[in-house]
């Protein structure tokens, strides 16, 4: 499926591979979020499409329940379902390409990991990141974990808002 924000190649023009700006990742990054939420307008859409009304919201004027079309059911359950398999398509390729810039940023390393002779000493450390949150043997969610820095400065944050609250409600009390 084709976004309106791509940019379509001529035949005659060479195929040249210029990495995207970080504007335009940013802009990809935005689109795919409101693929999602398209994503999950169609999920709602199909299961409305199968799901049986509840008594309570189906009943007419009458106190009768309405009985669902299974024509324009299956129809609605079908338009859904190729609509979110379009859009799903398209959030793969975008997701790639999202992938695939972090890897040219050296930000990831996707290559698969080097299968080891018998014999061998052990793996070779690498400080490029592996996608997993590891740098070499380091664990940087672990690391960032054992700091307190962000803590300490959250506290400070809150400690300040208090203060400028209970100034504001102090004040308040004094003029009411």
């Amino acid at each position: 499926m084709a976004s309106p924000n791509d940019v379509p190649m001529s035949e005659g023009e060479a195929a040249i591979h210029k990495p995207f700006t970080v504007e335009e990742n940013i802009r990809q990054l935005n689109d795919i979020d409101k693929s999602i939420v398209q994503l999950m307008n169609h999920t709602a859409t199909a299961l409305k499409a199968v799901s049986i009304p509840s008594s309570s919201s189906a009943n007419g004027a009458d106190g009768s329940k309405p009985e669902p079309d299974p024509a324009s059911q299956k129809e609605a359950l079908h338009t859904a379902t190729d609509s979110f398999l379009d859009i799903l398509h398209s959030v793969d390729v975008k997701m790639k390409r999202q992938i695939m810039a972090l890897e040219e940023a050296g930000i990831v390393n996707l290559a698969p990991v080097p299968k080891q002779e018998p014999g061998s000493t052990g793996t070779k450390p690498s400080l490029k990141p592996n996608g997993m949150g590891n740098v070499g043997s380091l664990d940087v969610g672990w690391l960032n974990s054992r700091g307190s820095k962000v803590e300490r400065e959250m506290e400070a944050e809150l400690w300040t808002k208090a203060k400028e609250f209970l100034g504001k409600e102090g004040d308040a009390m004094q003029t009411g």
